[in-house]
């Protein structure tokens, strides 16, 4: 059976593998094709697709949206986007502006906080390439001794609840799904029982998501336990959702996630998903 990962990280947000080497590693694996999906980020996208030319494999341009609903971080993945438009270069800028002053700004509390040296600037050092999210001042952190893991580093300073959190200007899930469908992408719901939403929460955010145009939501998740995926299949059954499937691949910074096998080989994810995803692209 051939088999994909729709759900991949790289350097260029909180993965820590270049786009060139996850090209290598989804051939090592057998993968037929595998969605570049970075956080808030496009930047890796082109170098994935022209590493994979004339390779038996397919890479989906792709992004993971980081927004807030109802107080909570929801995600929403875009497949298929435009990423060469300037319009949506333009507003995803917008979006990265406004996580720049958020980032700056909780530095300056970690700073205040606990007396650690860490800057814009350091993390930039550290990770060049890299749109930095807490995730990378949390590796920041341990990488200078300062915290001895990246969960004690969100319990202590950067969890929603933490003394160093500063939340982001907002963007709607809503915002995100108006950009993707407008640059010919396909949006996603991300990982929905991640958020921890009462099944009327979940409910609730699905219709007003769909009524926005989401077309699809990630049954197929490297975390599912038990009952989780045909749970999450019974919602996409009812509110006409395509399914995809993630590994949600992070290199090293989730050692324990293999791409498109996931954690222990819990992951195998059918072709058939993308040909549902493929058939639903409106042309532009």
């Amino acid at each position: 059976m051939e088999t994909i990962d729709l759900h991949v990280h790289s350097c260029y947000s909180d993965g820590s593998l270049t786009p060139k080497e996850l090209v290598t590693l989804a051939l090592h694996t057998g993968l037929s094709a595998f969605a570049l999906t970075d956080h808030d980020s496009i930047d890796g996208i082109d170098e994935a697709i022209q590493a994979a030319k004339n390779q038996a494999l397919e890479v989906i341009p792709g992004i993971e949206f980081s927004t807030r609903w109802e107080k909570r971080d929801i995600h929403i993945l875009g497949y298929y986007i435009d990423h060469h438009a300037k319009s949506f270069k333009d507003k995803l800028q917008e979006f990265l502006d406004a996580r720049d002053t958020r980032n700056l700004r909780m530095c300056e509390r970690i700073r205040e906080y606990t007396g650690f040296p860490i800057t814009i600037e350091a993390l930039v050092d550290a990770f060049p390439d890299a749109v930095i999210t807490r995730a990378h001042m949390a590796a920041w952190l341990v990488d200078k001794g300062y915290v001895p893991s990246r969960p004690v580093a969100f319990e202590q300073y950067l969890d929603e609840h933490a003394p160093c959190f500063v939340s982001k200007t907002e963007v709607t899930p809503t915002d995100a799904i108006k950009l993707i469908l407008s640059h010919g992408g396909i949006p996603v719901l991300a990982h929905p029982l991640l958020y921890k939403l009462s099944e009327e929460k979940l409910h609730l955010l699905l219709r007003e998501l769909t009524e926005a145009g989401l077309m699809g939501i990630e049954a197929v998740y490297v975390l599912n336990k038990g009952q989780d995926e045909t749970y999450v299949c019974s919602l996409a059954k009812q509110y006409h959702l395509l399914i995809t499937g993630g590994s949600d691949f992070h290199g090293k910074n989730k050692p324990d996630i293999a791409l498109g096998t996931g954690l222990s080989n819990n992951l195998s994810i059918p072709y058939k998903l993308l040909t549902l995803l493929k058939a639903a692209r409106i042309p532009r």
